[in-house]
């Protein structure tokens, strides 16, 4: 009789949803996916804000790194940015999302 996971395998405790884990299963997921979609909101919000900055001029509030990105690639870069950050938690969402799915299957 083999088990069903390796309880030597790295991710033995991420895999294994239903044992040792008292929390909902797909609560990873949605939290990914609620982070992914702050990340993409923020992204489009700052892109909006510095667009209209540079048309109207004034001044602008930014961090260390949204002005050593806007120094480097502009606006479009601080919006790229952002949006990669969002694609990594929506993929984070998505590959737990799948393993959830697998282990049901089972």
């Amino acid at each position: 009789m083999t088990p069903e996971t390796n309880k030597n395998d790295e991710h033995f405790a991420e895999d294994h949803i239903y044992e040792g884990n008292k929390r909902e299963p797909y609560s990873r997921v949605i939290a990914h996916a609620l982070i992914g979609l702050f990340f993409a909101g923020a992204g489009l919000y700052q892109f909006i804000r510095i667009q209209q900055w540079e048309v109207t001029g004034g001044i602008i509030e930014m961090n260390k790194l949204q002005q050593l990105l806007y120094k480097l690639v502009g606006k479009w870069g601080i919006l790229a940015f952002l949006l990669l950050v969002a694609a990594v938690f929506f993929y984070k969402a998505y590959a737990r999302w799948k393993r959830i799915k697998m282990q049901e299957r089972r």
